[in-house]
């Protein structure tokens, strides 16, 4: 029975003297932010219950490669320190066995890696619970490296919200660089201390990958009154509320939009604006819409949103638009204040009586439009008559076809007269002209009791009749005639 218990001994024991666990750097000095590797081989070992636990501390296991041979097994982890100095790599225990602390010195920049530094900045310092506030990564640097944005931890007691991020000129121990910012807007949902931790931070150089430690920040959030209502913030707001126009049609939803930047939240606002909405007889209000829009500011942490309210005016005359309260803590002071943005008045009307109007108005400038161009045709025609009149006149060969085309000059058209004498009434009729003496001329020269030449006689008429224009009265009175 001895036998066998001394042959498995030897056979554990054997087991035992083959199992190895070894570690190797790929180097014993390297820059913050550089990569290094750390190999691990292992036989009879298995490398899936390696605790890196103590690797946490002063470094970030960012890869892991393994690989199988016949006999053993190979753990390559790719490392990056988290600070700088001297860091040797910690033992590693993996079942009956231990390594050996590798030797490692961690530079603050060189040759090929730049110096960085980073730190937080809170504007302002000490907030308040359901205050916004800026929180600002800065980050130096030489100006070789581009940064990417780091995610931030969630937490409960906090909500984060991306913002922009600028880069410029800076300086550290008296030392210039290049600045790089990323902003947040900050909001603490309860009070006390609490910390923001910043996980490493992601560069590139000439296409290499760096990692950074990032740094942590300790801020205390101010407890408000008790008192105070809910969606209330400690932040004063600016509002910029659209114009409204002076007259609006009766049943006709009318939307009037204001802008909100403050430190309320979307359903805060909808809350506040509950309370303050009321239907009326004469005025109907419908749910408000509340749109996040961005700011003019990137980089400001406050909230932006634009506010439509939906109103549909029942009744005409003369109503008032509701008057809205938006309510702020004023932490100076220590009590509630509020921002008014007060309703206007707007004067109702039926639309059905302003489309009659309309359709009279058209019906009056149509009946216009006619009058006028009545009367344009009308001048034509009498101007036209005239210039027919004169040309007759000019072109007569003798007296009698002068005194025939007398008679039948008439800038209304009419027959020719039967006398000279009844033409002079007919035309002192229709126009001011004065022909008495050239109708005395042409009359004794037809009776042979003087002796004008045909020239004479006509030039005695043209011009005259030249400047002939009907009577204002006698215009009218023509025109019902014809």
């Amino acid at each position: 029975m001895v036998k066998p218990f001394l042959l498995m001994a030897l056979l554990a024991g054997s087991a035992a003297h083959a199992a190895s666990l070894t570690t190797q750097l790929d180097r014993s000095v390297v820059a913050l932010g550089e990569p290094l590797s750390l190999t691990l081989q292992a036989s009879s070992l298995d490398l899936d219950a390696l605790d890196l636990a103590p690797l946490d501390a002063r470094f970030e296991v960012f890869a892991r490669t393994r690989s199988r041979g016949t006999d053993s097994e190979t753990l390559v982890l790719t490392l990056y320190p988290r600070i700088a100095g001297t860091l040797p790599v910690p033992p590693l225990q993996l079942d009956t066995r231990r390594t050996s602390a590798l030797p490692l010195t961690v530079t603050d920049g060189s040759e090929t890696v730049p110096r960085v530094t980073a730190n937080w900045v809170l504007e302002p310092a000490l907030p308040r619970v359901n205050q916004p506030v800026r929180l600002t990564l800065a980050i130096c640097d030489d100006g070789s490296l581009q940064w990417q944005r780091p995610p931030l931890p969630t937490q409960a007691g906090r909500v984060l919200r991306v913002l922009g991020e600028d880069e410029g000129d800076g300086e550290r121990a008296s030392e210039a660089c290049a600045l790089h910012r990323f902003h947040w807007a900050l909001l603490a949902t309860r009070e006390g201390a609490a910390t923001l931790s910043v996980p490493m931070l992601d560069a590139s150089r000439f296409g290499q990958r760096l990692r950074f430690p990032g740094p942590s920040l300790n801020f205390e959030a101010a407890a408000l009154p008790a008192w105070l209502p809910a969606h209330v913030p400690p932040v004063a707001p600016v509002i910029q509320a659209d114009p409204l126009p002076a007259r609006w049609p009766l049943q006709r939803p009318l939307s009037w939009r204001f802008e909100v930047a403050g430190g309320y939240s979307a359903d805060g606002l909808k809350a506040l604006l509950d309370l303050q909405l009321r239907e009326s007889p004469a005025l109907g209000v419908y749910p408000p819409l509340i749109e996040a829009i961005a700011s003019d500011d990137p980089n400001s942490p406050l909230s932006h949103y634009a506010v439509t309210l939906f109103l549909q005016p029942r009744a005409s005359g003369e109503i008032t638009l509701p008057t809205l309260n938006l309510p702020w803590y004023d932490p100076v002071r220590g009590q509630l204040a509020s921002h008014v943005l007060s309703g206007r008045s707007l004067a109702v009307f039926d639309p059905r009586w302003q489309r009659a109007g309309q359709v009279a108005g058209g019906l009056a400038g149509i009946l216009l439009l006619a009058g006028l161009i009545w009367q344009i045709r009308r001048t034509a025609r009498w101007r036209l008559a005239r210039r027919r009149g004169l040309r007759a006149i000019r072109q007569a060969r003798d007296i009698a076809e002068l005194a025939q085309a007398v008679r039948q000059f008439s800038l209304m058209g009419q027959p020719a007269a039967p006398s000279l004498g009844e033409w002079q009434r007919r035309l002192a009729r229709e126009t001011a002209c004065d022909v008495a003496g050239a109708v005395r001329l042409l009359e004794q020269q037809l009776f042979g009791q003087v002796s004008s030449n045909l020239v004479a006689l006509q030039q005695s008429f043209l011009p005259v009749l030249s400047r002939a224009h009907p009577k204002m009265h006698y215009s009218r009175i023509g025109a019902i005639r014809t």
